[in-house]
């Protein structure tokens, strides 16, 4: 199963997921809860869960630390990325992290 969109328009999903790819959008939070029940129910029902993001971007910078530190999910791995391009080197999307978590047990 494939959901895109942000997190406010998927309904909310109870049955467990085998993966849960997370992206951050570059736009500020605006008027919305950054880390809400959808998020969470997502988060929790999945087998696996893999965020990519710019660290430097304020949305991941805030969610990011609160979803790897739960104590119901366990980082699998995480590596850093410093992509090499001219065109994105002086912004924020030169700099990637990607956690690999899994459900602690």
């Amino acid at each position: 199963m494939h959901l895109s969109g942000p997190s406010a328009s998927i309904r909310q999903h109870q049955r467990r997921s085998s993966l849960v790819l997370l992206g951050y959008s570059p736009k500020p939070y605006g008027s919305r809860e950054p880390s809400g029940h959808l998020l969470s129910s997502l988060i929790n029902n999945a087998h696996n869960v893999v965020i990519d993001h710019a660290p430097e971007l304020d949305r991941a910078a805030s969610q990011v630390p609160s979803i790897v530190e739960r104590r119901t999910i366990s980082v699998r791995c995480s590596f850093e990325l410093l992509v090499a391009d001219e065109e994105i080197a002086d912004t924020p999307f030169a700099s990637r992290c990607v956690y690999i978590l899994h459900p602690s047990n």
